[in-house]
């Protein structure tokens, strides 16, 4: 199975929102840097109020009962040092006189640096400068607890930020597409143009980024047009140039043959006379190519292909007994061209009279839902060639010239109608199909 081509918009969209992606990591890291930051001078603030209101607090208390420092720090041995503020109160010489429960657990620095921070392995620790007494406070605030608030903190803030990213790339596809429209709008008009229709492109209907490639789009279209028509016109003058010399020339040979005796000339005038049929036939298809590329199709009025199909078998080139005819009780109306029509169907006799096995019959039949069938037996055709039979110069054999089935597609496709080709017969083994559905 072949890979799926990525889209301009999915891939505009996929760019953009990379880009909008890394500046989303980057604005992470840096706000959790200024989180981390800010929620440590917030905690070491408060270690700074909460050690200078306890300082004289402390101070009265150690001096009113001075054996409290020995029953306080024995009561703490067991407590969890990642979940209390600890604190210590201490003199000069950096003895500890009083201290909280949970003190005795926790890490303090070894040396007491007044006002100053020290970061331990369990703790931040403030330490105040000395009073008058000669004491000071200790401090502490876990860094388990700095740890989980900041984690806290962090996820409320990124699970959020989470769900901009698939939000981000859906309005990202959603804007690019809509941003994009244009294009698609421009590849609409361009789809339009055929050979048939090669006007020049308005470009102030569309965006003035793409003036330059609608004007070069134009100047590509009407130097297409300007070699169709030269072809066309080529074509059509080389066919009727080519009709009144052959038609001359395969009389002259006709009239030789009548008038000579000798065996060996006959037959040689013989292979002349079918070469000039053949090339006879050819200008004829390139008329018909010429007429269809020039757009043919739809007439001024509606036709019975009914009434029309008999006039044209009488026309058929070959064993005119080959040909069975079915048609419909009423009459089958249809804008197609008398004159196309006639082609059309011609051409698809010309094609199973020509590869159909010699005295089989061709069937020809009309339904009263404007579908023209045209069967002939022979082996069938495969699938890969099937779908290039209607190529312009596609043959399936040697004797054809590849322009009957092509030139039958082009004019009812634009007729409005539909020219189908099956092989095997639907229901059969062998055996070719075309489908005319008439519009």
């Amino acid at each position: 199975m072949a890979a799926r081509r990525p889209t301009l918009v999915r891939r505009l969209a996929l760019l953009v929102s990379l880009g909008l992606g890394a500046v989303w990591v980057v604005a992470v890291l840096a706000m959790a840097l200024v989180l981390r930051r800010e929620q440590d001078e917030l905690y070491d603030q408060q270690l700074v109020i909460s050690a200078n209101t306890l300082l004289p607090i402390l101070s009265r208390g150690v001096r009113a009962d001075p054996h409290a420092t020995e029953a306080d720090a024995d009561e703490g041995q067991n407590a969890d040092p990642d979940e209390a503020l600890v604190w210590r109160l201490i003199d000069r010489d950096a003895r500890v006189l009083a201290s909280s429960p949970a003190a005795g657990a926790a890490v303090f620095p070894d040396r007491a640096e007044p006002r100053r921070y020290a970061r331990t392995a369990t703790h931040v620790v403030y330490t105040t400068d000395y009073d008058g007494t000669g004491l000071a406070v200790q401090f502490a605030d876990p860094l388990a607890e700095r740890r989980e608030a900041f984690r806290e903190s962090f996820l409320a803030f990124l699970l959020p930020m989470l769900a901009i990213l698939p939000l981000g790339y859906v309005l990202v596809r959603w804007i690019t597409a809509k941003g994009l429209q244009p294009l698609d709008r421009v590849r609409a008009e361009v789809a339009t143009r055929d050979s048939q229709s090669l006007a020049p492109m308005d470009a102030a209907a569309h965006p003035a980024e793409f003036s330059a490639i609608i004007a070069t789009l134009n100047g590509f279209m009407a130097r297409l047009s300007q070699a169709l028509e030269g072809e066309r016109a080529f074509a059509s003058n080389a066919a009727h140039e080519l009709r009144t010399p052959v038609a001359v020339a395969l009389a002259q040979v006709q009239r030789m043959q009548r008038e000579t005796d000798d065996d060996g000339q006959r037959t040689r005038l013989a292979a002349m006379e079918q070469a000039l049929q053949r090339m006879s036939r050819r200008v004829t298809r390139l008329l018909q190519l010429a007429r269809a590329e020039a757009g043919i199709g739809r007439g001024a009025s509606r036709t019975d292909a009914g009434g029309l199909l008999p006039h044209i078998l009488r026309d058929a080139r070959g064993d005119g007994t080959r040909l069975r005819l079915a048609l419909p009780d009423g009459p089958v109306l249809t804008p197609m061209d008398a004159d196309a029509l006639a082609i059309v169907v011609g051409n698809l006799i010309d094609n199973a009279l020509q590869h159909g096995p010699a005295g089989t019959a061709v069937a020809v039949s009309l339904t009263s839902d404007r579908v023209l069938i045209v069967r002939n037996m022979g082996s069938a055709v495969a699938a890969g060639d099937l779908a290039r039979l209607s190529d312009r110069f596609t043959s399936r054999r040697s004797g054809g010239f590849g322009l009957g089935l092509h030139i039958a597609h082009q004019i009812a496709q634009q007729a409005g109608g539909r020219l189908e080709l099956l092989s095997p017969i639907p229901g059969q083994d062998e055996g070719f199909e075309a489908r005319l559905h008439l519009p």
